[in-house]
């Protein structure tokens, strides 16, 4: 948790109601923490004031402060008229500070403490409003959860501090050592793959000429189906001097 001596520490209200009745406890609920209620006489609280939740820095507070004066001004600071620490870790858990009436949702005893002196004492509280007293106790449990949480964190942190240092591997190389690169150039393993592709598709893609069927030859040509072409004998020539010699004959008669 920060430490309360820090010069910068944030504070925010994380949960504020006027019109809360504070009430005394009675010793037999301290001894057994289990308060109840209808003990503390609830239509007669000693006092009504006002409940805030204060956080500061990792620190947080249950303050219940009492009523302002009529008279006084609008924003006036009220009294404080006791405070209940919240100091949450793994062994000390919210139910400590703040314990839940076993008869009713809207009534809550808490352990306040001086901030002088030390001194703690028991004084209930109650809510006239049930939204109010779910709000409070969400408030609580939210900030509860949060310190936690910074615990662990503050936990890994002081291991991680505390951890010896791993000694540093000496990967360097001894004096005198070489080594031995092989680079192959793309181009030629390209090519050669190339090549061998070509190879292989040639084996596969010829036929050997053991292997290759033979053509059955034609049937050969017999006297008997072979197929006689007629043969177109050449037109006469024109004997033009004999029939001339005929035609004057003719006429000569």
């Amino acid at each position: 948790m920060t430490d309360s001596s820090d010069p910068f520490e944030l504070e925010r209200t994380l949960f504020s109601e006027k019109g809360v009745w504070f009430y005394q406890v009675p010793t037999g609920q301290v001894t057994s923490l289990a308060p109840r209620a209808d003990a503390w006489d609830p239509e007669n609280p000693f006092l009504t004031g006002s409940v805030r939740v204060q956080q500061k820095g990792d620190a947080c507070f249950v303050q219940l402060f009492e009523p302002v004066a009529e008279d006084a001004e609008e924003n006036a600071t009220p009294t404080l008229f006791a405070q209940c620490p919240l100091q949450i870790t793994r062994d000390l858990a919210l139910d400590v500070y703040v314990h839940d009436c076993v008869d009713s949702s809207r009534y809550f005893m808490l352990r306040v403490e001086d901030e002088k002196s030390g001194r703690r004492a028991f004084v209930g509280i109650g809510f006239p409003d049930r939204t109010a007293a779910f709000n409070f106790k969400a408030t609580l449990q939210d900030y509860a959860k949060y310190a936690l949480r910074q615990l662990e964190v503050e936990q890994v942190e002081t291991a991680e501090e505390t951890a010896p240092a791993s000694p540093k591997k000496d990967l360097s190389l001894p004096q005198g050592t070489t080594i031995r690169i092989n680079l192959k150039s793309n181009g030629g393993e390209d090519a050669e793959r190339h090549s061998r592709r070509r190879r292989s598709s040639g084996e596969q893609g010829a036929v050997s000429p053991a292997k290759m069927p033979l053509i059955p030859p034609p049937p050969s040509d017999s006297p008997s189906s072979a197929v006689k072409v007629p043969t177109i004998a050449p037109p006469a020539a024109e004997t033009t001097t004999g029939d001339d010699e005929d035609w004057g004959d003719f006429t000569s008669a």
